[in-house]
């Protein structure tokens, strides 16, 4: 049965809501935005992540409509709560980057799922930069996107993201976004970035009396996975067949989120032919995304998306690929 869907847009201040049948999206700020479900979720939270599609490629259309036909079957068998777009959503020699944007931010707001985005290091590629794409995706009525302008030289795009479900008081689970750079000498999540964090989680647990659990979204890996794939004390799940593509990431972005207490897990993508994930020591759960894309490589495993279920009590985050092929 087809529900009719009725879109409010109610703006004061800072604040804008949208009620979209059971689900309602609220932007407290331009760095914090409020997620409230039904309460059909019973058990956990859904959340379909996609990374690495790569769609816009010049002459390989074909390959965009099959990666985005692609993820509607994901969605239609895996009936996610959350969609999270893991960067790298657009091929770095793309044409027409304004149109793209615009064609994608209608995709997924046409799948009537909220949705989330970071950027990835080929997304601001091909003349487009940051500040389109966040302006195009800001437009959004499912999607979420924000920013809190860190003084980096740079622009980048973090922010928070507390989910409730029916009319719990306290959100279930917290998602951070962040921006993990793209350009030479900034990728990587930088000191700011951290300090923006940290005031975040604060912030949290003084408003709410307790410490959320939060579930940390971001493309390029932590040091922390190569760590982890490493050391043989460590269970893990997956498979490794390429080197860990860290960056400029130095360690300290773990050791600020074990810092703060919060961090359950950590979801990236980045590298097409890693596709494992475990706990490393602290109890972080460290993911790589499975990718979905047909333009990038991906020579070990056919595309797919990664199905996350976060406990809406106490329990493990389940972690499963899927793959249509």
């Amino acid at each position: 049965m087809k529900t009719k869907h009725l879109f409010f847009l109610i703006a004061v201040f800072f604040s804008i809501e949208r009620t979209l049948a059971s689900v309602t999206i609220t932007r407290n700020a331009e760095d914090y935005f409020s997620l409230r479900l039904s309460a059909d979720t019973v058990d956990s939270i859904r959340i379909l992540q996609v990374t690495d599609l790569h769609i816009g490629i010049s002459r390989s259309w074909e390959k965009t409509w099959t990666t985005m036909e692609r993820v509607d079957k994901l969605v239609e068998l895996c009936r996610p709560d959350i969609i999270a777009v893991t960067g790298d959503l657009f091929t770095g020699q793309k044409t027409d980057s304004e149109a793209l944007s615009a064609f994608a931010r209608v995709y997924f707001d046409r799948l009537r799922i909220p949705w989330f985005f970071t950027f990835g290091n080929h997304d601001p590629e091909g003349g487009q930069g940051r500040e389109p794409i966040r302006r195009i995706f800001s437009g959004s009525e499912w999607g979420m996107m924000g920013s809190h302008n860190p003084d980096t030289g740079q622009f980048k795009c973090d922010y928070r993201i507390d989910v409730f479900v029916d009319k719990t008081p306290i959100p279930v689970w917290q998602i951070y976004a962040f921006d993990s750079g793209s350009e030479r000498g900034n990728k990587s999540i930088k000191k700011n970035q951290l300090e923006w964090f940290r005031a975040q989680s604060l912030k949290s647990r003084a408003e709410y009396k307790t410490v959320v659990p939060a579930a940390v979204f971001f493309h390029i890996p932590l040091k922390q996975y190569h760590d982890l794939w490493q050391d043989s004390t460590l269970v893990k799940s997956g498979e490794l067949h390429e080197t860990v593509c860290l960056e400029e990431d130095d360690g300290s972005v773990y050791r600020a989120f074990l810092d703060q207490g919060n961090v359950q897990a950590c979801f990236c993508g980045h590298d097409h032919d890693n596709n494992y994930w475990g706990k490393y020591h602290g109890g972080i759960l460290l993911v790589y995304g499975h990718v979905t894309g047909d333009a990038g490589y991906h020579r070990h495993w056919p595309p797919g998306g990664k199905l996350i279920s976060l406990p809406l009590k106490k329990g493990e985050i389940g972690v499963k690929d899927i793959v249509m092929e």
